[in-house]
């Protein structure tokens, strides 16, 4: 007697793919993660090694240090701790996979952005892989890893690429609760799932408060595309478990805010910038939709964002470059094709509840940042995930309608020439891909000479120095950091270049302003040598070794400030030049008619 041997071909959703990636789909998605990581290590990590941009990069990282040291999401430096500007989600993440390892702070954070940044590519794949194939995800993939703006942030120790992880995450749960085949599971993974959606909502407020816009895109798709389960009991089921999901990481923010700010619903941009973001600011406003707004935007927020999502924001940069900054015009073209495309299709209920969410949740996001008092681009690519995937679906969906149209000999002129019309936005989006790749792949990354003096300094100084310096005192606290060594500050100024203390500048504005608060001592307050000069003296007395730490001045008018506090200096102590390159020079200070000592 035989027994023949049977197996069940592997489950399919309506796009055809089987649910399970393959070695095709491992290989596709293999080549985009490795052009990804060519094109982010392209543009060099200067900036991210520097982190900049000020001060956002820096507190991230300071934030992070400080929370594996158990202080919380807060700054520390010249002995004092202060609350962030910025919640603690990001560098909850920085420190969840920095616990335990010995890199180099800053560098080490650096290359989790680039991690986040590449596992962002290969979440998308796998979200639009399901619902719309192989193709679509491919294009998808590649559209976003060609983004300029997703490629620069992704090599920054910035926020915006993980909050677009975190959402992806997200939709990723709301998928695996709401799918076709969700009604025939048991009732605790659909429960996990929203659980889990909750959760990941949560905690991308957390990462960016603006994302709690995200509730704006879960309503919609609820709407548009009512769940299956609709009993009172379900429902309340749903409810309690977002619920909970996305009030525990809110509780932690909310417990972070009582300790460090003395609220739990107090604004660390108040405390730090209260004329913007205080009680009689103006960080939210109509005037700002198409009036000016910082930095250098004089055409308000609809201009910008409006031809961000057109793929012709290019156009209002230089106009000797007028690449894209988000996604280029074909796939704008594309991906208005596969919301059309989509959304007419009843039966594919999982596809439509991914697009009514992404643009439920794209346009809120968008939409309240047009009231913003700042613009740029970066701040809705959590949102526009959905482009990315809608554009990959469109350009499979029209590709495929053109192959059929060129394979029937009975077509009509209308359909030749609309095919005609898919050719060329084909070679549009090929051209505008790889004119970003050939831009990417000609540049020369530069590394920071900055980064490197710091790093030098750090192995020869003594860790029990004193390290008077114009360089911000958070980021010497990153870069050179010793049990015993001791920062302080040659001045409270901050004329705006790349280095200059942006913080401390800060706390002596609102000290003079009549907040009284612990600050850090500066050698300089003001144009007088203030009571930190005798303390000096007094440590170089008891055998402590002092330094005068200078980053090279931009400016003239800032070279002669620092000439001037440098005569002053010279006056008091014996300035006795140690290096110097083309960043940053390093003096031994002394008593006067005392030589220094090692």
């Amino acid at each position: 007697m035989s027994r023949e041997k049977s197996s069940k071909p592997p489950a399919t959703p309506p796009s055809g793919v089987p649910l399970r990636l393959g070695i095709l789909d491992l290989g596709i998605i293999g080549a985009i993660v490795l052009l990804t990581s060519v094109m982010i290590r392209s543009a060099g990590f200067q900036r991210g090694l520097e982190l900049m941009p000020w001060p956002d990069g820096l507190e991230y990282a300071a934030s992070a240090v400080n929370l594996a040291a158990g202080r919380g999401a807060v700054l520390h430096f010249g002995g004092y701790t202060y609350p962030s500007r910025y919640t603690g989600g990001y560098p909850l993440i920085l420190d969840f996979f920095y616990r335990g390892h010995a890199s180099p702070v800053p560098a080490f954070f650096v290359s989790t952005s680039f991690g986040l940044g590449m596992a962002s590519v290969f979440i998308l794949f796998v979200l639009a892989r399901r619902p719309f194939g192989r193709a679509a995800a491919a294009i998808a993939a590649l559209t976003l890893a060609l983004s300029p703006v997703f490629i620069t942030y992704s090599s920054l120790v910035m926020s915006d690429v993980p909050t677009l992880l975190v959402t992806l995450f997200a939709v990723m749960a709301l998928l695996g609760a709401t799918y076709d085949e969700s009604p025939k599971l048991p009732n605790w993974p659909r429960v996990l799932n929203w659980l889990m959606f909750g959760l990941f909502a949560g905690f991308s407020m957390i990462i960016r408060p603006t994302n709690a816009t995200l509730l704006a895109g879960l309503a919609l798709c609820v709407v548009m595309i009512p769940l299956e389960r609709r009993d009172l009991p379900s429902l309340l089921k749903v409810a309690l478990a977002i619920a909970i999901g996305f009030a525990i990481p809110v509780a932690w923010q909310l417990h972070q805010n009582a300790i460090n700010l003395g609220s739990a619903f107090a604004s660390g941009y108040a405390w730090w910038v209260p004329e913007v973001y205080g009680a009689g600011g103006k960080t939210f406003s109509i005037a700002y939709l198409f009036g000016p707004t910082m930095p250098r935007n004089p055409h308000g927020n609809v201009i910008v964002y409006g031809m961000t999502l057109l793929g012709l924001d290019g156009m209002l940069g230089d106009p000797g470059d007028s690449r894209y900054f988000l996604y280029p015009f074909a796939a704008a073209v594309f991906a208005t094709v596969g919301f059309i495309a989509i959304l007419r299709t009843p039966e594919r209920s999982t596809a439509r509840r991914l697009m009514w969410f992404g643009l439920g949740y794209l346009a809120a996001l968008t939409g309240l940042y047009c009231f913003y008092v700042f613009t740029d681009v970066a701040f809705i690519l959590p949102g526009a995930f959905v482009l990315f995937i809608a554009a990959g679906a469109g350009a499979a969906a029209a590709n495929r309608w053109m192959r059929d149209v060129f394979r029937h000999r009975r077509r009509s002129a209308g359909q030749l020439a609309a095919a005609a019309g898919v050719i060329v936005l084909d070679a549009l989006l090929v051209v505008s891909l790889a004119s970003e790749a050939a831009v990417r792949l000609s540049t020369r990354p530069a590394d920071s000479a900055m980064v490197a003096s710091l790093e030098e300094l750090d192995s020869t100084l003594p860790p029990d120095a004193t390290v008077v310096s114009n360089i911000s005192l958070q980021f010497l606290e990153l870069y050179m950091p010793a049990e015993n060594r001791r920062f302080v500050g040659l001045n409270s100024l901050d004329p705006g270049e790349r280095f200059t203390d942006y913080h401390l500048h800060r706390l002596y504005e609102k000290r003079a302003a009549g907040w009284n608060g612990a600050v850090p001592p500066v050698v300089f307050d003001g144009s007088r040598m203030s009571a930190e000069a005798d303390w000096l003296a007094s440590a170089i007395g008891a055998k402590t070794p002092v330094y005068l730490l200078l980053a090279a001045p931009e400016s003239n008018d800032y070279a002669g400030v620092l000439k001037s506090e440098l005569d002053k200096l010279q006056e008091k102590f014996t300035v006795e030049p140690i290096s110097q390159n083309k960043s940053a020079a390093l003096y031994r200070l002394t008593a006067r008619n005392q030589p220094a000592t090692d």
